[in-house]
Formats: C-alpha cells, sequence, structure tokens
C-alpha cells in the first residue's frame, strides 16, 4: 500500500503519532538485492520528493517501466495562483539520479479552488501492467464563500500514459465530497466537510474499481468510498460507501468518532470467499488501539462489515498502513496490518507488524493465524508494509517492512514460506550517509531490468529515492555417496591398522529464468569429525551448465583412538560462487548486469558413514544401563591404601569434618544388563569450597582430566562400557577452602554415554561440621583424705584450717586440633559436690585459679568462698597439709586392709544423696592446652557427724566441657571426667588398744611351733646328712685349691 499518505494524514492528526520500541535482529547478511549498485534518484530539496511511490507498467507505449515518485511539497505549475502544490514525478530506471520528469496535470485553478498546500503526491497508486495511475492531494480546499473554506481533498486519475483522460472532467477529477450536495446544510462540518479524500487510494483487485479512503468524514468516523475506476457515467457503474452513498448515515459506520476508518485500503478477492471481493479498510485509532475492517458489498450503495480485527496493545495505531498478499501460495490471499506505535513496557520492544495466516479456505477469520514480526525501540517499525513480490524467486510472495526512524532508517525483507513466512528478515536495507527516515515509502513487485526478479524502491524525506534490483538466484545441487558406507570397526580392526572410505561429491546448478545459463566457478569445503583426510578437502569447480554435473572423489580414513565408535559420522559438503560468466540477454542494456548469488544451502548432512557394533542389539541401537553409587570416606591411610572408612551420616546426611584436609569419594558406575555404553563418562562438578585434588582406580579403562581451578573433572570410563561391567573410582577432595559460612557442599555426578540412555544427575551432599577435638582430664589431691579430731561448729570457725583437710582439684584441657579462638568460646563445667541431702558442706570451695588460659572467671562467682568470716590460708602451707593428708590416709587405709572386719563404704554423687552446684568456667584464649585449678576443703564435721560408721567413701566431681555462641556447624565431641576423692575415717591411734593381750601371746606361740615343724621337715629329707654336708665341703675345697683344675672323681 502506500503508507506514505497516513503519515501525510499524521501531520494533520498529530495525537496518532507516538514513540516505539523494537526488538533486535542480528546475524543478518544481505540476500539478493543488490544494495552495491542501488539506483538513486534526487529531487528538489524540500519539496518531499518520495513521500509516495509507485512502480507503473506502460505496455502500450514501448513496453516501458518507470517510478511514480510524489512530492507534495513541489512548486505549482502553468496558471496555478498557489506557490506549492506538490506534484507527481516520473523518473526512469537508470544510473542518473536527476532524469525524473515533472508529470504535467492539473495546471489551472478556478475562484473556488484552493490549491495552496494542497499536498499533491501523498499518495499515488498504479493499477498494474496497462493500467490507471491514481495521485491525490487529501488537503486540497473548496471555498464556497470567505466563510466557508473546506477541506475535502481530491485525487486524480491518469491512464497509463500519465495524462489524464478526454473524456469530461469528472471522470478524472475525483473529488466526491465536494460533489452532489455534501458541502451544503447545517452540518457540513461535522460530515465532509474536513473529507480528507486520497489520505489513501487503492484500485481493486478486480481491475474494475477504485477505492478512497476519507478518514475526516462524519467527526473523524472517516469512510470508505467505492466508485469505477474509469468511466463514471457506465450503466453498470456502481457506487458504494460505508454510511450509505445515498442516506449519508454516520450510524451505518462500524466504527466510534475518531477512529479514522480508512486510513488504509487493500482489496482482494480471495480473502474470505473465492470470487468475492473484500474491501480491507484500516482504522488506527479505533477502540484506542485500532482496528482493521473487512467490508464487502451490501446492496446497491452501501457497503457492510464482514469481519473486524482488533490489534493489541493500547495505541499501537494498529492498521496504521497494511497489505494483502498470497505469503505460503496456497491460493488464498493473507492480510499484513503494521501497528508502528505498539511497544511493550521496560523492553526494547515497540513497533509491530501482524501476519494473518488465511487458513480453512477463508473461514477462520473469527480466528486466524497470527505471527508477530517486532521491531526496535523508537524505529517505528510497521510504518509502511509492502508486498513487493517473489523476489528470490523461491516460489512463495515476499514482503517489506519500513522502519523509518531506526537510526537514519531502515527496511526489512521478509520472505514467504509454506508456513506463511520467516520471521527473522532475509536482508536488512539501510538509507545512506545523509538520508533521513529511508524507508518512510516503499513500492515493488516489479521487475524494471529484465531478469524476471521483481524489484524494490524505497523512498525517504530527503528527497531522494533509491532502488534496488534484485540479483539472480542461483541453486547449488551437491550429492554425496560414501564408499563403503558401513565399517565394523571390531571386525576391521580400525584401532590397530588405518579403516579408509571413500567420498563421491556431485555438483549441479539451477537458474530462474531457464534461459540464464552462466558459467560459474565455484568453491567447495567437505566437512567431517573423526576422520582424517587423506586428499584436499576443499577446492573449486567450474560448471559450465545446469544440465552437466561435475564430481570429485576424496579419501579419508578414521581417526585412531577415536572415543565415539557408536554414532554415525556425517559428511557434509557446502558451495559457494566465486564467480560467474553470463550468458543472459537482457533487455536493458543501459543498467549495470547483476552477478548471481547463491541461495542458502542447507547446512544438514548429505551422508553418513555408519557403524556395525556388535555390544549393541539387532537393530544396531545400544541400549545401555548405567547406574551410579557414591559414599564419602575418609582418607585412606599410606600403610593401608584399599581400606576406606566411610564417613559418620546424620540423619540420613553424610557429615564433612572440615578440620580434615582432604576427604573422599568412592564412586562406583555399573552397567548391568544394558548394552554396551559407548564413550561412558562420569562428569563431576564439585563446589569452590570442596574442589578436586586428584583420582585413583585400579581399572585401566579409568582416567580423569580437571579444569583449572578444581571444580570440574572429567572420568572416561571406558568405551565401551560392556554388559554387566562395573568399574571403581575413588575421588580426593580438599577442605581447604572450607570457611564457617559454608553450610553444606554439594557435588553433582553426570553419567554420560552417546548409547541410547537418558541419565539424571545425582547430587551428591554432605554437611559440613568443624569437629572440634578438646579432651578434659581431672584429678584431685590428695586423690585420699582421712578425717577425724572433734566436730566443730561453723559460727568456731575462723580459718579453712579449721573446716578440714586441704583437697586440689586440677582439670587440664587438651586442644588437639584447631585453635578454638577462631570459632567459637568452650567452658568447663563443673559438678561440685557442695552440701549433702541434710544440707551439711561436703566439699568448702575456696579458690579458683587457671594456666593456659586468659585470668578464669567462673560462675557463679558466691560458691567460691562463701563463708566471709573464714580467712583463706596460703597456698604453701595448703599443699603441705594435703601431702600430710595423703600419706596418713594410705597408711592408716594398709592396717584397716589387714585387721579390718567386713568393710563399709559408700559414693557420694550428685543426686538425691547430694546436692552440687554448677560452676561454669569459660576458657578465654584457649589455643592448645589450659588448666583449671580448683582448691577446696573437706568439710571435717559433716564426715565425723554423718558418716564415722563408714569404713571409707568415694567424693565424685564431675566436669565436661561445652561451646558457648558457636555456629550450627561447629560440633564438640562429647568429652568429659569424673574425679574421685576417697575419704577414711581417723583410726590409727585407737587401732592397737583394741587387740587384746592374749591374741598377742597366742600369735607368738603360734609362730614358735610354726617354726619347730619346719625344722622337723627338714630333717625328714636328710637335708641336713653328714655325708652330704662332708661330700659338699671335700669339693668345695678342691674347686677353691686347683683355679683352673678339672675334678677327676
Amino acid at each position: 500500500m502506500a503508507p506514505l499518505r497516513r503519515r501525510l494524514c499524521l501531520l494533520l492528526l498529530p495525537p496518532l503519532l507516538l514513540v516505539l520500541d523494537w526488538c533486535q535482529f542480528a546475524g543478518v547478511s544481505a540476500f539478493n538485492l543488490d544494495t552495491a549498485g542501488a539506483l538513486r534518484k534526487d529531487g528538489d530539496p524540500g519539496s518531499l520528493f518520495g513521500f509516495s511511490l509507485a512502480m507503473h507498467h506502460q505496455k502500450h507505449l514501448g513496453d516501458r517501466k518507470v517510478l511514480l515518485v510524489g512530492a507534495p511539497h513541489a512548486k505549482a505549475l502553468g496558471k496555478q495562483r498557489a506557490n506549492i502544490t506538490g506534484g507527481l514525478y516520473s523518473c526512469r530506471f537508470t544510473t542518473v539520479p536527476s532524469d525524473c520528469q515533472r508529470i504535467q496535470f492539473d495546471t489551472t485553478e478556478t475562484e473556488k479552488d484552493h490549491k495552496e498546500n494542497q499536498w499533491m503526491g501523498v499518495s499515488v497508486q498504479s493499477q498494474g501492467p496497462g493500467g490507471k495511475v491514481v495521485v491525490c492531494a487529501h488537503r486540497y480546499q473548496r471555498w464556497e464563500s470567505e466563510e466557508s473554506r473546506l477541506m475535502p481533498g481530491r485525487c486524480i486519475i491518469l491512464e497509463q500514459d500519465l495524462q489524464v483522460s478526454k473524456l469530461d472532467e469528472s471522470s478524472w477529477d475525483r473529488k466526491f465530497c465536494a460533489e452532489e450536495g455534501r458541502l451544503v446544510g447545517g452540518r457540513t462540518k461535522e460530515r465532509f466537510a474536513y473529507c480528507q479524500q486520497g489520505v489513501s487510494p487503492a484500485f481493486t483487485s478486480d481491475k474494475r474499481h477504485i477505492l478512497f479512503g476519507a478518514p475526516g468524514v462524519y467527526d473523524w468516523k472517516g469512510i470508505v468510498r467505492l466508485e469505477p475506476a474509469g468511466d463514471r457515467s457506465a450503466l453498470d457503474a456502481e457506487f458504494l460507501e460505508t454510511g450509505d452513498e445515498n442516506e449519508y448515515n454516520p450510524k451505518l459506520v462500524p466504527v466510534d468518532i475518531s477512529s479514522y476508518l480508512g486510513f488504509s485500503l487493500g482489496s482482494s478477492t480471495a480473502l474470505t470467499k473465492m470470487g468475492e471481493l473484500i474491501i480491507v479498510a484500516g482504522a488506527p485509532r479505533a477502540g484506542h488501539s485500532g482496528k482493521v475492517l473487512l467490508l464487502k458489498r451490501e446492496g446497491t450503495s452501501s457497503l457492510s462489515m464482514e469481519h473486524t480485527l482488533t490489534g493489541p496493545g493500547l495505541a499501537s495505531s494498529f492498521g496504521y498502513d497494511l497489505a494483502v498478499v498470497d505469503l505460503n501460495a496456497d491460493g488464498w490471499e493473507d492480510l499484513v496490518v503494521g501497528a508502528p506505535q505498539y511497544f511493550e513496557k521496560d523492553k526494547e520492544v515497540g513497533g509491530a507488524v501482524y501476519v494473518y495466516i488465511n487458513r480453512a479456505d477463508g473461514r477462520d477469520w473469527s480466528d486466524p493465524k497470527i505471527v508477530r514480526l517486532h521491531g526496535n525501540k523508537d524505529s517505528m517499525f510497521g510504518l509502511a508494509v509492502e508486498s513487493i513480490g517473489d523476489v528470490n524467486q523461491d516460489g512463495f510472495q515476499d514482503l517489506a517492512v519500513g522502519a523509518p526512524y531506526e537510526g537514519s532508517g531502515r527496511v526489512y525483507i521478509y520472505h514467504g514460506s509454506s508456513e506463511g513466512i520467516q520471521h527473522k528478515p532475509t536482508q536488512i536495507l539501510e538509507g545512506e550517509d545523509g538520508v533521513t527516515l529511508f524507508g518512510y515509502s516503499l513500492a515493488g513487485n516489479m521487475d524494471i531490468d529484465g531478469n524476471e526478479y521483481p524489484d524494490v524502491a524505497v523512498g525517504s524525506l530527503s528527497d531522494s529515492v533509491f532502488v534496488y534490483r534484485a540479483r539472480p538466484v542461483i541453486n547449488i545441487r551437491r550429492t554425496l555417496m560414501i564408499t563403503p558406507d558401513k565399517i565394523d570397526i571390531k571386525k576391521e580392526k580400525c584401532d590397530l591398522r588405518p579403516c579408509r572410505m571413500t567420498v563421491k561429491s556431485c555438483f549441479s546448478y539451477t537458474t530462474h529464468p531457464a534461459t540464464y545459463r552462466p558459467n560459474l566457478n565455484i568453491s567447495y569445503v567437505l566437512e567431517a569429525e573423526r576422520v582424517v583426510f587423506q586428499d584436499a578437502s576443499q577446492g573449486t569447480l567450474r560448471l559450465q551448465s545446469p544440465s552437466k554435473e561435475e564430481c570429485v572423489s576424496t579419501r579419508l580414513r578414521l581417526q585412531t583412538n577415536m572415543h565415539d565408535k557408536l554414532r554415525g559420522i556425517p559428511i557434509s559438503v557446502s558451495a559457494s560462487l566465486l564467480s560467474a560468466t553470463s550468458s543472459h540477454d537482457s533487455t536493458h542494456n543501459f543498467l549495470p548486469e547483476l552477478t548471481p548469488v547463491t541461495s542458502p544451502q542447507d547446512k544438514q548432512p548429505q551422508a553418513e558413514l555408519r557403524f556395525v557394533n556388535t555390544g549393541c542389539g539387532s537393530d544396531n541401537i545400544c541400549q545401555s544401563n548405567l547406574a551410579l553409587q557414591y559414599q564419602f570416606v575418609s582418607r585412606p591411610n599410606k600403610g593401608n591404601a584399599d581400606r576406606l572408612t566411610p564417613l559418620r551420616r546424620e540423619n540420613g546426611t553424610t557429615l564433612i569434618p572440615a578440620g580434615d584436609k582432604e576427604v573422599g569419594l568412592n564412586i562406583k558406575v555399573t552397567n548391568k544388563e544394558g548394552d554396551d555404553a559407548h564413550h561412558s563418562q562420569l562428569l563431576a562438578t564439585f563446589p569452590d569450597s570442596l574442589s578436586y585434588v586428584s583420582y585413583r582406580s585400579q581399572d585401566k579403562s579409568v582416567y580423569c582430566i580437571a579444569n583449572g581451578n578444581g571444580t570440574q573433572v572429567e572420568c572416561e570410563l571406558g568405551n565401551p562400557l560392556p554388559r554387566d561391567a562395573e568399574v571403581h573410582l575413588y575421588i580426593t577432595l580438599t577442605t581447604e577452602r572450607i570457611s564457617l559460612t559454608t553450610s553444606d557442599v554439594n557435588v553433582t555426578l553426570q553419567l554420560k554415554t552417546i548409547s541410547a540412555q537418558n541419565i539424571s544427575a545425582v547430587d551428591a551432599r554432605g554437611r559440613v561440621i568443624f569437629d572440634l577435638d578438646l579432651q578434659v582430664f581431672g584429678l584431685a589431691r590428695p586423690s585420699q583424705v582421712s578425717v577425724g579430731g572433734e566436730v566443730k561448729g561453723e559460727n568456731k570457725m575462723t580459718s579453712e584450717e579449721d573446716i578440714g583437710s586441704l583437697v586440689q582439684y586440677e582439670f587440664r584441657i587438651n586442644n588437639l586440633g584447631r585453635p578454638l579462638k577462631s570459632f567459637a568460646t568452650a567452658s568447663l563445667n563443673i559438678q561440685w559436690p557442695k552440701v549433702n541431702k541434710n544440707g551439711k558442706w561436703l566439699l568448702y570451695l575456696v579458690q579458683i585459679s587457671s594456666k593456659g588460659v586468659q585470668a578464669v572467671s567462673c560462675s557463679p562467682a558466691q560458691e567460691v568462698s562463701p563463708l566471709k568470716h573464714i580467712k583463706a590460708q596460703g597456698m604453701a602451707r595448703g599443699k603441705r597439709q594435703a601431702v600430710e593428708s595423703e600419706l596418713e590416709a594410705l597408711s592408716t587405709d594398709g592396717i584397716l586392709s589387714l585387721f579390718g572386719s567386713k568393710r563399709k563404704y559408700k559414693i557420694l554423687a550428685c543426686g538425691e544423696e547430694v546436692k552440687c552446684a554448677t560452676i561454669k568456667c569459660p576458657l578465654l584464649g584457649l589455643d592448645n592446652n589450659a588448666v583449671v585449678i580448683l582448691r577446696s576443703r573437706l568439710w571435717n564435721s559433716t564426715f565425723l557427724e554423718e558418716y564415722k560408721s563408714l569404713n571409707y567413701l568415694d567424693i565424685v566431681v564431675n566436669a565436661s566441657l561445652s561451646l558457648d555462641s558457636a555456629p550450627e556447624n561447629v560440633i564438640l565431641r562429647s568429652s568429659h571426667t569424673q574425679v574421685k576423692l576417697t575419704v577414711f575415717p581417723e583410726r590409727k591411734l585407737s587401732l592397737y588398744g583394741r587387740v587384746p593381750w592374749w591374741v598377742i601371746l597366742l600369735s607368738v606361740l603360734l609362730a614358735l611351733l610354726l617354726l619347730a615343724l619346719l625344722g622337723v621337715l627338714l630333717w625328714k629329707l636328710d637335708c641336713c646328712s653328714c655325708s652330704i654336708c662332708a661330700k659338699n665341703k671335700k669339693q668345695y675345697h678342691v674347686i677353691s685349691g686347683w683355679e683352673g683344675a678339672h675334678p677327676t672323681g
């Protein structure tokens, strides 16, 4: 269509213009429109030369083809009173930019005509080869009086020779809004006064009628009018319009006010019903987004609505321009609608073209198939849409879309296809330097140079027009044949010797038209993986004619140590045109000859070398059954590397100790009851905190390669991994990068094979723990004490010596792991046996001190020396008393063991018998070792009163370690100790007084009796015989008398 006129109308109606967003098109290369040799035509500066375009074919005047260019700001002609009227130019298709000629018409002006700034040339349309031409001035004014200055608009119909008809003026000067009394009456301004006829004229596809859009009628509702293209006075002349030709009824117009119906026009006889004329009219402001109406005849004077298409997006100007074209070559025409002001918020999208693919023989317009094409931001993509014919002669009509506000302007070329339209442009045309709003107008679908390819014209608002000629397209055909086309690698022993094959590549070409038979020089490239070319994989050939095929043979062999032995090897060949010597007979020798281009080639393989695999099914398809098992294990010892210890698990999750420098991942992969798994691999992905160190496997088929930072390793498991085979793999990982913020780790294990099997990834997860290795040991000095003396009341005690024996507890804390202060604070918790169940003192805590940590501050502090009237004793004297008490207790214990009767004892531990105080001592600054010392006194009086009947008793002190304010992943192994203090009653002085005298006498007599019995026993055994004594004596003297001599008898 002629989108230029619509823009003109927009100049009058500024509320319609908006700014848009666009999609980017990347990777688009030039196809067959010749950009290097584009023809340029220039008009007078400031004339808006190029605002509208049409290609016109004058068949009866020497078969002449011209480009018609509207210039709505061109100067007035002849006897016109106006200065600027606009005009139409005819340009021959030559390389000369300035050879366009002004077409002479409308050279006079009456009193009622006002042609100043009438914008003649705002739109121009050709009826087709040998047909008429219409050119319009939508701002033409009719002055009925000084008070009545109206703007009905007008259009001029020219014959194919670009001259007005010799019939009466009404046959060629069309201004229906100013005729038949439409400009008289009380409501003139609301009806036809601002008609603006000529914004969008169009010839109907049946070649009989002409269409006019008048968007200003009826308060800018707009109307569409159909008239005869020829003699208006003919008996069969037909005059139809929306609102009715006779009634002028705005209620019959199927849109609201300010809709601008008729802003764009088109027609078809293959849209809804074959042979029925359907008029397509755009109303870009209808419904606040725009509509397109499909109109048909109703009665003898009216056009009624058949279907309505509503544009998406508020104020998108849907229907600003449109084109009717059969894109998929199914015989039914499709509809293309521009919406240049479409946008999507916060996206680089704006401006759209909607392609409605005609389905179900035209019966599916209530639910058509829609393809939406997007433009780039602020480009007004879709301001102009044009059917440009089959520019590449592939059998499908093509489409051009203007985006004049994208940079200096662009035009996007889309090719039709069996599916309707290709979604990506095949070529993008850009304006030259200094040209603005390139793509503002479009024209095409006419071959200007006789090569049977339609060409394209593009207008701008820089008073310049560009014509792009379509280059001939050559389709290079390629065939491949491989000998042999199957190889059994095992049978042929391809791992031990070269396996060779030959590829035969053949080339030919086709052209359009058939008479075009150039000599071609082409280059070809063979491509294949897993092979080595023994001959050149690329070269050149000369193709002399389309019917003659040229072939070349290439030898190649399989690679050694080839990984993929299952899938076939695709072999493809591409070809490109180097040069062409044309024998085409062109009738347009005044234009430079165009070099041909090759059509885009299919890159899919044309042939395939297949492998025969005996380890697969009868269909040569290997269906493997790979499975994986894993286990986190501890690092194997050097002395016994094969023994792996699984890491601890908690609630089903493995615990990864951060304290260990390395952990292991033990993996087993099986192929149980599966076909051979070709090119089987394990891809392991590690987090940054748990990176790869090394691997170990006793399977020779396994080897691994890691990336640079140790976050991924790829292991080959076997090629193939046979049925029922299994492999074992041990991967060593380092935990050095684990920090306190690391709560868990995830290792992704992905098995891969080129055999037929879908394998999901396995996630090996572990929870990170920082295992602190703290140990606590305790002892009491002395470990045994005795109690004695008199019971003394608490009030009578003045010093700690009055309490009882001194006992000193020492708790040693050893840290075998990392320094504690970098993780948390540990505390020593002591269960101190303070009083018994009767509330009497057992152990009186005097003082707490420490070594190896900061000054310890235990709590509760009131548990230390709670009785303020008792004075503390020096440490040196206390130690001396502790040693004496221990010795005393030991000696007493020995006597009791020897002479006592049945012993009675008791254990005093925290519970019902003993009430304990919990003492918590923070171990601040603990790195390696520390000692906490508790100095205490045994409460003598309690033991003399409560436990005097016992032979001894044990007092138990429990101590354990805990963490304070530690992260969740810091764990302290259970560490506690138990210290026993043995207490004896003091009985050493009264022990001997209790033994009766007769017991002592009896013991002495008993000892003498035993001595006598021993002497008798020795006598009975002749141990005291004189002969024995003499013999021994003699022998003694012999040895003594002869040093070194041997006895003789």
